[in-house]
């Protein structure tokens, strides 16, 4: 919301994406590394070190005199709210047993839809007053306050975390391939030409790819046990998670330039229905999370399904005026997804293994960014490649779009099938608890 703000004010247009991709690379890096971080300092020193770099880099993000150092900036400042949103997660996991975690999960996804709201907002008023670094100066003092409630409230060691002897060293090379498989991955949005585009593309898969494979054999793991299984909970869970990032980036991704140029909506409405998305995941989220045993089956097996047929539905209408159904189709997709993805979540950290709690719910965080990132650069890809040319020609942004939501159906299929085995596999029917209890 602010970038044109700042350009106009500092410069470096040419750069105008890297203030967002840098600070999502170094998401990903932060989350990735949680693990790593409290195994050397603890919960509560780990914790508050992420919450006083992320205050930190905000102030130099308001300080910054020219593009490079903002860009700078945003990247400490994304590996910093990578770490404390790793570690928001593996407070749950660790503080809260599983009668209360979905609970907890559902209050964690109302927040983050606050948040969604009110950011734009905030950043919106700062840009109209031409002051953008208001933006981050307003932020500061309540990031030092939550680092100083951060020291003051998280214990100094958890429950769940292993005895610590000797402390392994930091795995640099591991997150500098993560990080590198990232850029590769944003480079994608900078280039016109499909050899390179696809280069970059499988040069990220190969280095990602490498980076789990190297993680796996690994004493200072980055992330669980079977991460990329599909023979386990866990991998089935990260791979549900990372697809559909993928699908739904790539859907909300080109629906303001779809009811902008094809629909003709105002440019103060285009972020409606991407709205209604992450309202209705909340509803969908607070409304099963209370839900056990069969309804909790339920919610995992039908919210899938749901969010299937939403988004098939998306597909269909794309291009139709029929805006009311496009919301409606929309309402369900976030629906569909919030009814499962809080059961997921619980249930794999409820499975995770022993001293592998804080790694699982950590890559809960780094590989939604993940998903999030590939989601973004394939669906640009496919867009290109289907003509999207200058995105102002409304049969040509319909087209290319219609092909986008429908190669989004194909992870999203496979997401779903990977949520229905985790089922069998990791959720007892009623009469396997009740035979349990009587042995």
């Amino acid at each position: 919301i602010i970038m044109p703000t700042v350009v106009h004010d500092i410069g470096g247009a040419p750069y105008y994406t890297w203030a967002a991709m840098l600070y999502t690379i170094g998401s990903i890096v932060g989350s990735s590394s949680t693990g790593v971080i409290w195994s050397r300092f603890g919960a509560r020193k780990g914790y508050t070190l992420g919450a006083s770099i992320l205050a930190l880099g905000t102030l130099a993000c308001a300080l910054a005199p020219d593009m490079f150092s903002l860009i700078a900036a945003r990247g400490i400042q994304g590996w910093a709210g990578g770490l404390v949103s790793g570690g928001g997660t593996a407070l749950i996991a660790s503080l809260y047993d599983a009668r209360l975690r979905t609970r907890i999960l559902a209050i964690s996804q109302g927040t983050f839809t606050c948040c969604h709201l009110g950011g734009p907002v905030v950043g919106g008023l700062f840009a109209a007053f031409h002051w953008w670094r208001g933006s981050f100066w307003l932020m500061a003092p309540f990031m030092i306050a939550f680092a100083i409630i951060a020291m003051i409230k998280i214990p100094a060691r958890l429950d769940t975390e292993a005895e610590r002897g000797a402390i392994p060293p930091f795995p640099f090379f591991r997150l500098t391939m993560l990080a590198t498989g990232v850029c590769a991955v944003a480079a994608i949005g900078t280039i016109d030409n499909f050899a390179w585009e696809a280069s970059c593309l499988i040069l990220a898969v190969g280095l990602v790819a490498a980076t789990f494979r190297l993680d796996r054999e690994a004493g200072n793991k980055l992330f669980p046990s079977h991460a990329i299984s599909f023979r386990a909970p866990i991998g089935l869970c990260l791979w549900t998670l990372t697809l559909h990032a993928m699908a739904q980036t790539s859907v909300t991704l080109f629906l303001p330039l779809l009811l902008q140029v094809v629909h003709g909506v105002s440019p103060v409405f285009v972020n409606f229905v991407t709205i209604v998305i992450s309202f209705s995941w909340t509803v969908g989220t607070v409304a099963v999370s209370g839900w056990s045993g069969a309804r909790e089956r339920l919610a995992l097996g039908f919210g899938p399904l749901l969010a299937f047929t939403a988004l098939v539905s998306i597909t269909l209408v794309a291009t139709q005026p029929q805006l009311v159904l496009l919301t409606v189709a929309a309402a369900g997709l976030g629906l569909g997804i919030g009814m499962y993805n809080v059961h997921l979540v619980a249930r794999t950290l409820d499975r995770a293994p022993q001293g592998e709690q804080r790694t699982t719910a950590a890559a809960l965080n780094s590989v939604r960014s993940l998903g999030t990132a590939f989601g973004a650069a394939i669906a640009g890809v496919i867009a290109n490649a289907a003509g999207l040319g200058d995105a102002t020609d409304p049969g040509a942004v319909g087209h290319a779009v219609s092909v986008v939501y429908a190669c989004c159906c194909v992870p999203f299929a496979v997401a779903a099938m990977c949520v229905l085995r985790f089922i069998r596999i990791a959720v007892p029917r009623a009469r396997a608890i009740a035979a349990v209890a009587v042995e």
